[in-house]
C-alpha cells in the first residue's frame, strides 16, 4: 500500500539486473527494492561485485531474507507511482 515494490531473489542473473536498470530508467519514480537469499553473493563467478555492491552502485535498496518492518511502516511518496504501460527493452536481448 506504500509503493515500494519488492522483488525477492535467489539469484540475481544479469537479464535481470538488465530488467531493473531499464525499468528503473523509464519509470524513475518507481521504489524497487530486493531481497536477496545472500546479498554477499557474487554477481558472477570470478566477479568481485556482490548483490549488494551491484545494488548500492545503482541507488536499489536491498536487505538479505527478511523485508525489513522499516520498510512496511514507510509512508508512500508518490501517491500515482504505478506504470500504466508495459516496460519497453530496447533490444530482443533480453528474454521474458
Amino acid at each position: 500500500p506504500n509503493g515500494i515494490l519488492i522483488e525477492t531473489k535467489g539469484r540475481f542473473t544479469a537479464e535481470d539486473r538488465k530488467k531493473h536498470l531499464e525499468i528503473a530508467k523509464q519509470h524513475p519514480l518507481l521504489d524497487i527494492r530486493f531481497v536477496f537469499t545472500n546479498s554477499r553473493a557474487k554477481i558472477r563467478k570470478g566477479s568481485k561485485t556482490t548483490y549488494g555492491m551491484w545494488c548500492d552502485k545503482y541507488n536499489f535498496l536491498y536487505s538479505d531474507k527478511d523485508v525489513p518492518q522499516k520498510w512496511i511502516e514507510e509512508k508512500k511518496k508518490h501517491p500515482k507511482l504505478m506504470p500504466t504501460e508495459f516496460i519497453k527493452f530496447p533490444s530482443n536481448k533480453i528474454k521474458r
